[in-house]
């Protein structure tokens, strides 16, 4: 018997809500480019952009995915806006705020969980806090009303050994919540869980999304998550990394992922993916390795074919 997923009752967000919001950016990005050097020996090395003259406003409470294939600068630019890298070029903003360094208003939430092992859940969630210098019982209130939020404060007291991997990153988006970021940074952060895991964080990410309004810059090679998640998708290209394209996603929240309007975007993205694809496999690949013209098109069963060959 098929199972009904019943989503959260939370009201739609209205069509005018975002453009109520676009004042100043939350984020800007202006002209950013990140060159790196390659090669050890002075007369051997070559210099290559992962980012080159990216520019990209944010706005407060958007859910932003960046999409595209592997070596497009995603990464990177999660980097750059964390403050654990400055770009060669150009300038970042939060808030009106030039990002020079690393800071708690912007969170990171990678693919590994990065739980303290030898913490529980609550000491892990209270880490943070501890060092910013909040006082037990607040700190202890804080904890407690995030667990409940991804539903795991049966489990406070357990350790990250006794978790499964979907419930680790819930425990890391908490961790990130308790101390109240601007915004969050999430670079691929289900990309190693299975299917059916990932369904379930995707619905609990956007009742958690409603519920805080945070802004959210989300990394993901999955064009099907970022059609769940996000409000606008950003297309990059590669060789350097730029945008090739911005896609809204004109659909409520809670989303509907069988709507429609997801399975039109998607046609349009991936046809918008095939020569980038192509990119990747001259670059990784013989030279008479291509991906077909329209080989990643919708089949009629709903999955996704990808037809890899010699030849035209």
């Amino acid at each position: 018997m098929a199972q009904t997923c019943i989503m959260p009752h939370i009201t739609h967000l209205k069509d005018d809500y975002f453009l109520s919001l676009k004042k100043e950016p939350k984020l800007r990005l202006i002209n950013i480019s990140k060159r790196y050097i390659v090669g050890e020996e002075k007369d051997n090395c070559r210099g290559f952009y992962a980012v080159q003259d990216f520019s990209l406003d944010i706005y407060d409470g958007e859910f932003i995915c960046l999409v595209g294939p592997s070596g497009c600068g995603k990464s990177t630019i999660i980097n750059l806006i964390a403050g654990f890298e400055k770009p060669d070029e150009g300038k970042i903003f939060c808030d009106n705020k030039e990002i020079k360094s690393s800071g708690p208003d912007r969170c990171v939430i990678f693919q590994e969980n990065g739980l303290l092992p030898w913490l529980n859940l609550e000491q892990n969630i209270e880490f943070g806090l501890k060092i910013l210098g909040l006082t037990k019982s607040k700190r202890n209130d804080i904890s407690k009303k995030y667990l409940k939020m991804v539903h795991l404060l049966k489990f406070a007291k357990s350790y990250p050994f006794q978790l499964s991997g979907g419930m680790k990153q819930r425990v890391s988006i908490a961790r990130a919540l308790a101390v109240d970021p601007v915004m969050l940074l999430m670079d691929e952060p289900f990309s190693s869980l299975d299917p059916r895991t990932r369904d379930l964080l995707h619905l609990q990410l956007q009742q958690i999304w409603l519920e805080t309004r945070k802004t959210v810059l989300f990394v993901s090679h999955s064009v099907e998550e970022a059609l769940r998640l996000s409000d606008r998708i950003v297309i990059m290209g590669s060789q350097p990394g730029r945008i090739r394209r911005i896609v809204d996603v004109n659909l409520p929240h809670p989303r509907d992922f069988f709507h429609p309007g997801i399975a039109k975007l998607r046609a349009e993205i991936l046809e918008e993916l095939e020569d980038e694809l192509n990119k990747l496999a001259k670059r990784e690949g013989d030279d008479d390795w291509n991906i077909k013209e329209g080989s990643l098109r919708r089949r009629s069963d709903g999955s996704l074919a990808v037809s890899v060959g010699s030849g035209g």
